[in-house]
């Protein structure tokens, strides 16, 4: 009985051992990112960047990176099928690959404007069930088919996908994960907002003075949200105005003009956001949001004659960049309100931590009534911290 037992145990053990479900690298297509449009026929078309494991070893002299059509020289393919769900042009997908599809490495989802503005929620739903995505991943938006931006090729990493995510990173546009798309989408007194990619013609000047070159992918501006459907675009300044207020942004770059009884010319400083903090205020009532903006400020160019190393000039240069930067986010305030009508900067969610009581009794289901309306006072706190490697501007030294 206890020999019986004992051998019970070890064909037991046999049958726990886990490699049966196990699938070999060189079996699997790598996704590296994912486009998705919506076709005239009202059908999904999925488009997906696959990595070529062979093409991405150390760079040869030959300068085969890349994404394309898979000519053996490249170090992704791009390939694309229609389906009535994501699923199903996954499945059609399948059909065409001699390997399995692998989404755990997909780093990037664009999805173009025409299906956007119909309503994204049907589409990620495949993303929050599928056991392989990613919500780490970026999701950004085009302004025309996403599945253009995956056939560019990339210039200088081995993926194009590789280099909007590197754009991302160094926070050159917003920076949205598709798990925080996710919360703003189920979050009260926020809406969606994500990065706009497109494409861009290098310029390079002709001989007959005409401009041209390669397309390059190019992160700018912003794509706006009403619940889950696109409603418009910021550009840079705005984008970075709504950084602001996210309290988001790293850097940004601030110019101010200097008029001419002052001697004329530009200063240009690299702001960087030490902090940004948004206060709801409700008395007798009426409800407004008071935003401090704090940033540091360090001078790198001045081709006006003011001398940098007089503190009433660093006083004056102060209150400028705080005007300029006043400027800037209120621009990005005013079409929030009077065009989307949409808050993207999360002032109801912030009314909501102040103010939960009054949020669920007044304003929760009116919101879209009080937003449009509601007055938001910008404090900018500048301080000039560094100016530069000298004082004096050439101009005065000239």
């Amino acid at each position: 009985m206890r020999k019986l037992g004992f051998m019970l145990l070890i064909l037991a053990m046999l049958l726990m051992s886990g490699c049966w479900g196990r699938v070999e690298l060189n079996d699997l297509s790598i996704v590296t990112a994912s486009a998705i449009d919506k076709m005239e026929d009202g059908k999904y078309l999925l488009t997906l960047q696959i990595a070529v494991p062979t093409m991405l070893g150390p760079a040869s002299g030959s300068g085969s990176g890349g994404s394309g059509s898979g000519d053996g020289n490249k170090a992704t393919v791009v390939v694309s099928e229609k389906g009535v769900t994501m699923l199903d042009a996954c499945r059609r997908l399948q059909k065409k690959l001699p390997r399995q599809l692998f989404f755990s490495h997909s780093r990037i989802i664009i999805i173009g404007e025409e299906l956007a503005r119909e309503g994204v929620a049907p589409v990620l739903d495949f993303f929050v069930r599928y056991r392989e995505s990613r919500l780490r991943s970026y999701i950004l938006f085009s302004e025309g088919r996403a599945a253009d931006i995956l056939k560019i090729n990339a210039k200088w990493e081995k993926i194009s996908a590789e280099e909007i995510r590197e754009e991302e990173k160094r926070h050159i546009a917003i920076r949205i994960y598709l798990k925080d798309f996710f919360n703003m989408l189920l979050t009260d007194g926020c809406e969606p907002i994500a990065a706009q990619v497109g494409l861009r013609q290098s310029e390079v000047e002709n001989k007959d003075g005409s401009s041209g070159g390669e397309m390059n992918t190019v992160i700018s501006g912003a794509a706006v949200f009403r619940k889950d459907k696109l409603v418009g675009w910021l550009d840079d300044a705005e984008t970075r105005g709504a950084l602001w207020l996210r309290n988001e942004l790293k850097t940004s770059i601030v110019t101010v003009e200097i008029p001419k009884d002052k001697g004329g010319g530009n200063i240009s400083a690299l702001a960087v956001r030490k902090a940004t903090k948004i206060k709801p205020i409700l008395r007798g009532g009426k409800l407004r949001i008071q935003a401090d903006i704090y940033m540091e400020n360090t001078v790198y160019e001045n081709n006006s004659p003011l001398d940098m190393s007089d503190p009433k000039v660093i006083q004056y240069v102060e209150q400028e960049l705080e005007l300029e930067t006043k400027r800037r986010i209120q621009s990005t305030i005013e079409k929030a309100q009077t065009t989307f009508n949409s808050d993207f900067f999360g002032f109801g969610n912030a009314v909501y931590r102040a103010y939960p009581k009054a949020w669920n009794r007044q304003y929760k289901d009116k919101w879209d009534d009080v937003f449009p309306e509601l007055q938001v006072d910008v404090n900018a706190h500048a301080k000039v911290v560094h100016t530069g490697l000298t004082n004096k501007s050439m101009i005065t030294v000239e």
